[in-house]
């Protein structure tokens, strides 16, 4: 609301100051366009009273000459300049630029406008009548008009200056008009604006600061979200490994029982032979050696510290190896087409990326007869990239979720999909270890002459990243 109102006040003096810019450029042009017109009106009736007086002596002298000669050249040359007199003087009559140069020319102190037009009518009189006395009249008359025609001519010049005068005057006052207009508008718009500017700018740089510090604690807070989920998804994963070794440790540790139940009862009953002894200590070492073995297998998994190089091959049979526990007696087809490729990166991760997609589809064909479940898994080098799809012919995705399961804790209601926290850590570990893409669409594989329609996760990888940090 106050923003609004400042707005408002601003508008206003806008209009104030613009009007008044407006107003001070048209006296500017109208002061301007005066002085023109009164020089051009001052020089011209100046230029024509001074002429008045040459050629009041030249009408004289033309006069006498007239008397003298009798040439009809003289004469006509009177006529001539008595009508340049006449025009000049009605000229000077119908510009009279004041009431000084009025009275001059019709005031009885002066009655310069009676004088000339009878010095006129003395030379008409010449001309009709070319006598001595005409003559005698015309240069007296001559003399007498001289200093009254100087002294019209000074007040014009007189009065021209003090136009000249007084439009400087009014110069000035635009100057300093529009010099006042100019403060005005740095006090009441420009400083204004500055402070204006400068409140924005600040508020701009607090808006930033706190917007920075939402951004820091946005990103902290996913980091330790991220943290959380992918040690969650560790343990998850951890879960499954156990669940595994349980269940490969189960039979050797079985036969290990029965060997060493088996040496005590023939022990008991004194029935204990050295052949015996050595067949079941190599069955009991053979067994440990494979827990050992495993232990070792599985302690390999967890090293998350380091860059190396693996084939596909080997990443997919630990992949399986690590879910054997759900793949044994589940009934489900793993078809593989993989190209030897050598890469080298944080082998530990992407065996985690395949586990828990693997771990996804076997979940979902759980619902699917034992005699049609397949997993797809396709992998081969395209272009710069390593394509990788796995795709079982599960359910599909739905499209109302389908950009959505990669989403943290994200999950369907019968947990078709798996468990959210897991796809979330495989788009973790792809774009961020990886550089790399996963994408998850509703695909068709055929494969010998049928169609298999599914949720098919595809992985691109570029292969210039083989230097990968875990």
């Amino acid at each position: 609301m106050e923003s609004l109102i400042n707005l408002k006040k601003l508008t206003i003096v806008y209009f104030i100051v613009f009007i008044s810019l407006i107003f001070w450029a048209f006296f500017a042009f109208s002061t301007m366009n005066q002085m023109i017109a009164s020089q051009k009106i001052y020089a011209k009736i100046i230029n024509i009273t001074g002429k008045q007086r040459m050629l009041s002596q030249r009408t004289a002298l033309m006069a006498k000459l007239s008397f003298e000669s009798g040439s009809s050249y003289h004469i006509d040359k009177t006529k001539e300049l008595l009508e340049k007199m006449r025009t000049d003087h009605n000229f000077i009559i119908s510009n009279i630029t004041s009431d000084k140069i009025k009275k001059i020319y019709f005031e009885e102190k002066y009655r310069l406008d009676f004088h000339v037009q009878t010095y006129l009518k003395l030379i008409e009189e010449f001309l009709n009548n070319k006598s001595k006395e005409n003559l005698l009249n015309i240069e007296k008359y001559s003399n007498e008009i001289l200093p009254k025609l100087d002294y019209a001519v000074v007040n014009f010049e007189k009065e021209s200056d003090e136009k000249i005068e007084s439009l400087k005057n009014q110069e000035l006052y635009i100057l300093l008009g529009t010099l006042l207009t100019i403060l005005l508008e740095a006090i009441l718009i420009v400083v204004p604006s500055i402070r204006y500017n400068k409140k924005k700018e600040q508020e701009l740089i607090d808006l930033n600061t706190s917007l920075k510090k939402q951004i820091e604690e946005e990103v902290s807070k996913n980091r330790r979200q991220n943290l959380i989920i992918a040690e969650h998804s560790k343990n998850l994963t951890m879960k499954e490994i156990l669940n595994n070794i349980a269940h490969q440790w189960r039979q050797p540790l079985s036969i290990i029982t029965t060997c060493v139940s088996g040496l005590r009862l023939k022990k008991d009953y004194n029935n204990l032979s050295d052949e015996d002894l050595q067949k079941s200590i190599d069955i009991v070492l053979e067994n440990s050696t494979y827990l050992s073995n495993t232990i070792e297998n599985f302690r390999a998994f967890f090293d998350e510290t380091s860059n190396t190089y693996y084939s596909f091959n080997t990443i997919i049979s630990k992949a399986k190896e690590l879910l054997s526990h759900k793949l044994d007696n589940s009934h489900i087809n793993i078809i593989e087409e993989i190209e030897e490729i050598s890469y080298y990166g944080n082998e530990t991760k992407i065996t985690q990326v395949f586990i828990h997609i693997l771990n996804n589809c076997i979940d979902v064909l759980k619902e699917k007869e034992a005699n049609n479940r397949y997993i797809f898994i396709n992998i081969k080098k395209y272009n710069d990239l390593i394509l990788i799809k796995i795709q079982d012919n599960g359910k599909g995705i739905s499209l109302a979720i389908e950009n959505k399961i990669f989403e943290p804790y994200f999950t369907t209601k019968h947990q078709s999909l798996g468990k959210g926290i897991d796809l979330y850590n495989c788009k973790q570990i792809i774009e961020t270890i990886f550089k790399g893409k996963i994408v998850a669409r509703n695909e068709v594989k055929s494969y010998k002459e049928k169609e298999f329609k599914g949720a098919c996760f595809t992985i691109t990888i570029p292969l210039k990243n083989q230097s990968v940090a875990s």
